[in-house]
């Protein structure tokens, strides 16, 4: 079968780099194929990966051009945006990462590289920055091929158990001839899968898992039950934060990575603020689809930063915990409501385990109340629409929450909407809650 590459897009100024233009991403081992060659040249400076939703211009405007890598973005809710990420950066980002595994010990004698099995889209950060690393490895390690298995997964259909153990078997072996530590990164919705099924392939999904040096996990909250029981299974999962605007996860097990900083502006009386990031990592900007840059959430000078869209608090020790973001905040009767609270109580009651199998949380406009709080979800087979709207506020009025916070209506789903790698798109959520 002949491999698709990606392909250089259009004309460009005298001495500029090519953008590169993989094909669209079908999940196929060609197409990873694609992505990861496209990512190797870029990572080596002969050209810049283009992944945007619009075509790349012909000239970087001022301020971004040092472009390598743009991605697209477009967070939980909004449409989507072009992020420009400049090679230093994603280095940073890269380095930083391995310098945390090799000081905790997860991989010291590697300095804190290794072999990567990619199971997200390389269309997003998260996937661009698996295959990236696979190739920082090659480079530090004076490697001959990026540290990714031969031949690439193929990622078509429904990820389950037995999928999941297809893939990793080979890989696993791949790396333990090369001498490497295995690492992977997944979404929640696949980790939830693995260590919450109860057949015989779960098991064995689980045990393989168990052999990765790490598995990072991001992209989505992650619910509290599902990381417990991933560690109880002695899985080595390090949960994740972070954005295309920062070129990936920054923040690892709630704690920065090595030169990254992060602060609160304006924290109200309970400690929360909105999250800025001062790091290495960050982007350069944004790209519109008329050729022009945004810069503005970013602030100048050798030590930049972002002010980040989320709600946040920041423990004595640093220790990250966030809440959501500041656009997602509901204000029913004059009194806020952090939406991830509400789903966070659903997720964690006992009296809904096994019945409702996701939520989101969104503000409907209401005349009264300013806006009233609605959940959307997905039940388990053989629960009845009709009883959800009873059967989660009944379960809510036994938890913490106050009385303001509880859904005033549920609807039934049979997904919800997302976007992105996993992402609840709150947007559509709120869309089919008023309708």
């Amino acid at each position: 079968m002949t491999r698709a590459e990606p392909r250089p897009s259009g004309s460009r100024p005298s001495g500029a780099l090519p953008w590169l233009v993989p094909p669209p991403d079908d999940s196929s081992a060609d197409s990873l194929h694609a992505h990861s060659a496209a990512v190797g040249e870029m990572l080596a400076g002969r050209a810049r990966l283009w992944l945007g939703p619009f075509a790349p211009p012909a000239q970087l405007p001022p301020g971004l051009e040092d472009t390598a890598l743009v991605v697209p973005t477009s967070g939980s809710t909004g449409g989507a945006k072009a992020v420009a990420l400049s090679r230093a950066a994603l280095l940073a980002s890269q380095d930083a990462t391995a310098q945390l595994l090799a000081a905790d010990g997860t991989a010291p004698d590697t300095a804190g590289h290794g072999f990567w099995l990619p199971l997200l889209p390389p269309t997003h950060i998260a996937g661009v920055q698996v295959l990236a690393r696979a190739h920082r490895t090659a480079q530090v390690l004076g490697l001959d091929r990026p540290a990714l298995p031969e031949p690439l997964p193929e990622r078509r259909g429904h990820f389950d158990a037995a999928a999941f153990v297809a893939l990793a078997e080979p890989a696993l072996a791949q790396a333990e001839q090369a001498g490497l530590p295995a690492f992977t990164s997944l979404v929640p919705t696949q980790l939830t899968r693995i260590v919450t099924g109860a057949t015989g392939a779960d098991a064995r999904a689980r045990a393989l898992l168990r052999r990765f040096a790490a598995v990072l996990v991001g992209g989505a909250a992650t619910g509290p039950d599902v990381l417990a029981r991933a560690r109880g299974q002695r899985i080595a999962v390090r949960t994740t934060y972070g954005s295309s605007e920062t070129a990936g996860g920054c923040v690892y097990d709630r704690h920065p990575l090595p030169g990254v900083e992060l602060g609160l502006e304006a924290p109200d009386a309970s400690g929360a603020g909105r999250l800025r990031i001062t790091s290495p990592t960050l982007a350069l900007g944004y790209l519109t689809a008329d050729g022009s840059a945004d810069t503005s959430p970013f602030t100048a000078g050798p030590r930049r930063s972002v002010l980040t869209s989320d709600l946040a608090e920041l423990d004595d020790d640093g220790a990250l915990t966030v809440l959501g973001r500041a656009d997602d905040v509901i204000i029913t009767g004059g009194r806020k409501v952090l939406p991830q609270e509400v789903e966070r109580a659903i997720e964690r009651s006992l009296m809904l385990r096994g019945l409702v199998r996701a939520s989101v949380v969104v503000g409907v406009a209401d005349p009264d109340w300013g806006q009233r709080v609605e959940a959307l979800v997905t039940l388990a087979p053989g629960i009845d629409p009709a009883e959800a709207t009873a059967l989660v506020r009944s379960a809510l009025r036994t938890s913490d929450l106050p009385g303001h916070m509880l859904p005033k209506r549920v609807h039934v789903l049979e997904q919800l909407p997302l976007r992105g790698i996993g992402k609840v798109d709150r947007a559509a959520a709120r869309r089919l809650a008023e309708q």
